[in-house]
């Protein structure tokens, strides 16, 4: 159960995150930092969505 809430938070934070990644391209442009945010944030919920979805044995 509490790994389900985790995900949801982390679910959360990361869709916010994106959010404001997409609205600062829609207002700035596409710039090399744009670039660095979008692929942080997939290392991210790659990374954090895998290890909570399968939970070690």
């Amino acid at each position: 159960m509490r790994r389900i809430f985790v995900l949801g938070a982390v679910l959360v934070f990361i869709a916010g995150f994106a959010f404001l990644t997409v609205v600062a391209v829609i207002e700035q442009g596409f710039t090399v930092a744009s670039f660095l945010s979008i692929l942080i944030l997939a290392m991210l919920a790659i990374g954090i969505v895998g290890a909570l979805r399968n939970p070690p044995r």
